[in-house]
């Protein structure tokens, strides 16, 4: 995992306050460089409740003004993705329609640009979303995506334990288990696993997806920042 994640798990995990806790994640996401963050929830393909967001003066309103999120590419693919969605990436498709890219032109006007979504996927169907922006025309860094990805699924955890929303429960990884998870968190792919642990590729990925299913996560780096909360693996 990039340096800087084990520290943020550390600290975040003896806050008692989501008004701390959310302090502690926004300074963490502006030193990455990024202004704008919105924390909000999907409910039958609709935006739910927003707990909370740092937006430039007139975004919010004009997005809930003019239901955005029906016609928000990001937005209508959340209950499908799994992982970090770019919105430049959603940019460059060619079924984008003329509305879905007015909307987009209309968020860099209104001071939105370079987002990133990720989808937080909990029990049952339901997604919650933490978005984050520049308000300047800026390329993200993606070498440090892994980092602000782990911060963020880390603050998701915490203020879920918050809300007395998580169930403490023993996965029962097994060794293997154990061990893939271990490199997963030094950031190794799953060849580099196998190699490491003489085993193939395919089975690393079997006890990857074993272990991502035991901890109810949706991918490997929720996995990571879960086991490091269950003293799975150590920081």
């Amino acid at each position: 995992m990039v340096a800087g994640v084990d520290e943020f798990i550390v600290v975040s995990a003896r806050i008692k306050s989501e008004a701390a806790l959310l302090a502690l994640y926004l300074q963490a996401i502006e030193k990455e460089g990024y202004q704008n963050a919105v924390f909000a929830k999907a409910c039958n393909r609709r935006l739910g409740a927003i707990q909370w967001n740092r937006l430039p003066p007139g975004y919010s309103e004009s997005y809930l003004e003019n239901q955005w999120e029906l016609i928000d590419p990001v937005f209508h693919h959340i209950h499908c993705i799994k992982g970090p969605v770019m919105w430049a990436d959603l940019c460059r498709r060619p079924h984008l329609n003329r509305r879905q890219r007015t909307f987009l032109e209309d968020c860099r006007d209104l001071g939105v640009h370079s987002g990133i979504t990720f989808p937080l996927h909990g029990p049952g169907s339901d997604v919650d979303l933490i978005s984050l922006s520049l308000r300047d025309e800026k390329q993200i860094e993606l070498k440090r995506l892994p980092l602000v990805h782990a911060l963020t699924v880390q603050y998701w955890l915490r203020f879920s334990e918050l809300h007395g929303e998580s169930v403490a429960f023993d996965p029962k990884l097994t060794f293997k288990e154990v061990e893939c998870l271990s490199w997963c968190k030094e950031g190794k792919t799953n060849w580099e696993i196998g190699e490491i642990m003489s085993i193939s590729e395919k089975t690393v990925e079997f006890h990857v997806t074993n272990t991502i299913r035991k901890l109810g996560v949706s991918n490997r780096m929720t996995a990571v920042v879960k086991g490091i909360q269950l003293g799975i693996i150590s920081v």
